[in-house]
């Protein structure tokens, strides 16, 4: 890996691809991208939706990157689709066809994803760009992929949960899109390992872990004292997080006459199934969901709650959390932590030195730890200096995204040639 100091002085363009930006909930890819511009390496945003979501975070407002929307259906705009694939047709004719047959034949590649291509070829050549990074491998990458066979610039991406552990994912279409790669990060070993078990065909030499990194200045454990019996749970209100068998192990300490006060924040699809919870079990005073908060109102629950739990389940489509960044907000801010043995989690938290690990879905343990968190204030002092500990040991953003960028860099050298088939010359610009 280079060394970001000693990086060349030259100027290198790298495209963000995403599905949709900006979302409330990938502050990691928001955090990312300010970073490297903090780092100085100049960024343009592609996104293949516009954002349906009504709320914002704050941190947006810093990104400086000039983002681009590009049309997502063909009644949008059929001149501009027209135009696109017209020109990658004439120019790479056997590319377009064999990204035609991609489409035909791989259950995880979509219409959507081939018209979009030949967008994001023009866009790229458009904007000077040297190099792709896509986070997810799901729709947006299959489009980075079927870019690259018409012709469209070398990618990278970065692979997260649902995009490898959902039952639905086409593992052969994504070990293709990996193996056509510069490189494809992954945000934990387990992640490494399950890939390069379960995946067909996938080139090993492309995979490397890089974990997401938080801001240890932004997120500091707080002066004030900490809200006796408070706990707090942040994350999408979805099977995967686990916040029904929180819910039951709430009743459990309410039962042994404990006056816990827990907040959940967040939404999601399974809402309406905690609330009912909630009303069976009469925990209406114990537990109270919050919706949705910003960056702001999570670093200062964080900073005054006892305790911060995320008990991570696999749910029943196979998804399942991989790196949870709320952990890692957690710990940075000093709040105890209470979560699962399951897939990256205990690369975060070391049972017992940087918080406390439990069997998945095992409530009765559950509720033992937070107990023991709550009720034991030298046990709470050492989970929370473990914590920051590790926090700053493992997850410092500067350090995890200087590494990302000098692998960017590297991969935009000019003369760095992909060992794929169809590494193509530079074309000229086309007008969007």
């Amino acid at each position: 890996m280079s060394d970001v100091s000693t990086l060349p002085d030259r100027a290198v363009r790298v495209g963000y691809l995403l599905r949709m930006y900006p979302r409330f909930t990938q502050t990691f890819v928001v955090n990312e991208i300010l970073e490297l511009e903090r780092q100085n390496l100049p960024l343009c945003i592609g996104s293949l939706k516009r954002p349906n979501e009504g709320q914002f975070h704050e941190s947006i407002s810093r990104v400086r990157a000039r983002v681009d929307y590009l049309p997502e259906y063909l009644v949008e705009s059929p001149r501009k689709f027209a135009s696109a694939h017209g020109s990658v047709l004439g120019q790479r004719p056997w590319g377009y066809l064999r990204s035609l047959g991609v489409v035909l034949r791989a259950s995880g590649a979509h219409w959507t994803d081939f018209l979009q291509a030949a967008l994001v070829v023009r866009w790229a050549r458009k904007r000077k760009l040297d190099h792709l990074h896509v986070h997810f491998g799901s729709n947006e990458a299959s489009v980075a992929y079927l870019a690259r066979l018409m012709g469209g610039p070398p990618y990278s991406l970065t692979l997260h949960a649902f995009d490898i552990f959902r039952d639905s994912v086409d593992r052969r279409l994504l070990a293709r899109k990996i193996n056509a790669s510069r490189f494809t990060v992954t945000v934990s070993e387990y992640n490494r390992r399950y890939l390069l078990e379960h995946f067909p065909g996938l080139d090993p030499a492309r995979i490397r872990v890089n974990y997401n990194g938080i801001d240890q200045e932004w997120f500091q454990p707080g002066a004030e004292p900490r809200k006796p019996w408070s706990v707090v749970a942040v994350g999408r209100l979805i099977e995967k997080k686990g916040f029904i068998h929180l819910v039951r192990a709430v009743g459990l300490l309410r039962d042994r006459g404990l006056p816990v006060r827990c907040q959940m924040v967040g939404e999601g699809p399974e809402e309406t199934a905690l609330r009912k919870e909630i009303a069976a079990l009469e925990l209406a005073a114990q537990i109270e969901l919050t919706g949705p908060q910003t960056q702001s109102q999570v670093r200062k629950l964080l900073a005054e709650s006892m305790c911060l739990v995320l008990p991570c389940v696999r749910a029943r489509d196979g998804n399942l959390d991989a790196l949870p960044t709320v952990l890692l907000e957690a710990m940075a801010c000093g709040c105890p932590c209470v979560s699962t043995r399951l897939s990256g989690v205990p690369e975060i938290i070391e049972d017992g030195q940087s918080g406390l690990l439990v069997p998945p879905g095992d409530e009765q343990a559950l509720a033992d730890a937070v107990a023991g968190v709550l009720e034991d204030a030298p046990l709470r002092s050492r989970l929370s200096a473990g914590g920051r500990r590790r926090v700053e040991d493992r997850f410092d953003i500067r350090q995890n995204v200087a590494r990302l960028r000098s692998w960017l860099w590297e991969a935009a050298e000019p003369t760095v040639q992909a060992e794929t088939d169809f590494a193509v010359p530079a074309r000229p610009a086309l007008e969007c």
